[in-house]
């Protein structure tokens, strides 16, 4: 089996853009095509998704990027699994390139969401896109006539919050260290600093999450490319696919059986890439982790395996996951303060962790980060992917 690389990254600012998803694509692309120092014809795959939830659908994206961009490709692939598509793309190019049927491929993801304004001219109207995009449709909770899966991450939250007996200022806590990251990051989505008083006063959305504990839409745009090592051009640079691993469980959105905060998909996936690559977690010096609100995650800290059960929390207060602590979780800003393009937020996660591998982050560096971890999820935490990267070269 055939190694793979990271040889290029690129992302665009997250936040609003008012370029075609396209055009927004093609510069990422050709971004991190530069970064990789290789040319359109040397590509030989290439995978994307969607171009956002509620965004215009149009089909066959990779094929018009291919030609845009003058890539004959001998894999080509459009991915739709929700917030894991991006890392499900990456993850079957890096088995294409194993197995010696490519040696490089772009994957990219660029997303532009319909303006509020827009899908919300009246209340059933939010509601049916709501209802679309979360796939609800003849499952468990649609019998209900639940077309919102915010309650669900909230009932999470709470029993997570019941059960170890964590605050309401413990899950603060996480949104303000969150904004503390992202204030070192120049294309992150928001640039004012965060207060526990300040994330505690906002509106509850639904209890126990406040607005300032909840990631919001965005529009964004990320690339990265993937090759074997004969194609590799900077072999300092380069960053090695040491493992990846996806797990599933049985359970279309919210579980109807089992403790709704346990999530075991992410356990499975941790584990298994771990074992994978050969690394203890306590080895991992930077991860990014997919926590769509504050409190899930503290939850994914712990079923990832960096604190045990209920500890996480403590970690956070202490110190013990940001700069200069045991290890550096969410150094971007994460999906609160980051910003969360769901389709893209895979690839600026891996994005992220390539640089501090680099030792390109700037204000955000790990000094001597050499293994990282990237972790992604869809639906109601349902599937969970996790990818390890190191500097082997």
């Amino acid at each position: 089996m055939k190694g793979v690389y990271v040889a290029g990254v690129a992302m665009a600012d997250v936040g609003r853009h008012v370029l075609d998803p396209h055009e927004l694509g093609a510069r990422v692309c050709a971004e991190a095509l530069r970064d990789a120092r290789l040319l359109p014809r040397e590509v030989e795959g290439i995978a994307t998704t969607p171009h956002g939830y509620m965004a215009e659908f149009r089909r066959f994206p990779s094929q018009r990027m291919a030609d845009y961009l003058g890539i004959t490709a001998g894999f080509m692939m459009d991915v739709d699994s929700g917030g894991n598509s991006s890392a499900a793309a990456v993850q079957a190019a890096c088995d294409r390139i194993r197995l010696g049927k490519i040696k490089s491929c772009l994957v990219y993801a660029a997303q532009r969401e319909v303006p509020k304004k827009e899908v919300q001219k009246d209340v059933l109207g939010h509601f049916h896109l709501i209802k679309a995009a979360n796939s609800l449709y003849d499952s468990y909770q649609a019998a209900y006539g639940v077309i919102s899966p915010l309650p669900f991450y909230a009932m999470a939250v709470q029993r997570y919050m019941h059960r170890h007996g964590v605050s309401p200022e413990d899950v603060a806590r996480v949104a303000v260290l969150l904004r503390d990251h992202a204030l070192r990051h120049p294309q992150a989505a928001y640039k004012e600093p965060l207060t526990v008083e300040e994330v505690l006063s906002s509106p509850l959305v639904s209890p126990p999450i406040h607005r300032l504990e909840s990631s919001e839409m965005h529009d964004g745009a990320a690339a990265v490319v993937l090759v074997s090592e004969d194609l590799l051009r900077d072999r300092k640079r380069a960053v090695r696919v040491a493992a990846l691993a996806e797990a599933h469980d049985p359970t279309n959105f919210v579980p109807y059986r089992g403790e709704i905060d346990e999530f075991p998909c992410v356990e499975r996936a941790a584990r298994a890439a771990l074992a994978e690559s050969g690394y203890r977690v306590e080895e991992v010096d930077v991860a990014e982790v997919y926590g769509a609100f504050a409190g899930l995650e503290l939850i994914m800290y712990e079923r990832l395996g960096f604190f045990p059960r209920g500890e996480a929390p403590a970690a956070v207060g202490e110190g013990r996951t940001t700069h200069g602590g045991e290890v550096l979780l969410n150094p971007s800003g994460g999906r609160l303060s980051l910003g969360h393009p769901a389709y893209v937020t895979p690839l600026l996660e891996i994005t992220e962790v390539v640089r501090q591998l680099r030792g390109e982050a700037g204000e955000r560096q790990r000094p001597g980060a050499a293994v990282g971890l990237v972790h992604t999820e869809q639906g109601f935490i349902n599937g969970s992917i996790v990818m390890l990267l190191d500097k082997e070269v």
